[in-house]
């Protein structure tokens, strides 16, 4: 059965998407290509219509976290500060955070 040009690309996104997940959870080593495409609900045959070795999948699964974390940082940045705190904190200031509010 073929699978338009669409279908696959959805595919392979969910294929790097379990990836990412998988291997920021059990390590690069943790899983094989086996698992990652039970997880996916596909055959480690049809792995090989998506990537030309593990190594290709690896690449592209840390490129795409690390471009997930770009843009959550992007994003952080363009919404500025959460707290305030000043430049140069005087010495009791400094001291003062450092301990539990209970103790202030």
């Amino acid at each position: 059965m073929r699978h338009s040009k669409t279908e696959k690309a959805k595919t392979h996104e969910r294929i790097v998407a379990i990836a990412a997940k998988k291997f920021r959870e059990q390590g690069l080593a943790g899983i094989g290509i086996a698992d990652l495409m039970k997880a996916a609900g596909l055959t480690v045959g049809g792995f090989y219509k998506h990537f030309k070795s593990r190594d290709a999948l690896v690449a592209e699964a840390v490129g795409s976290a690390l471009e997930m974390w770009k843009e959550r940082i992007d994003a952080a940045s363009a919404a500025g500060p959460r707290w305030f705190m000043p430049a140069s904190p005087s010495r009791s200031q400094a001291t003062d955070n450092r301990r539990p509010p209970h103790a202030r």
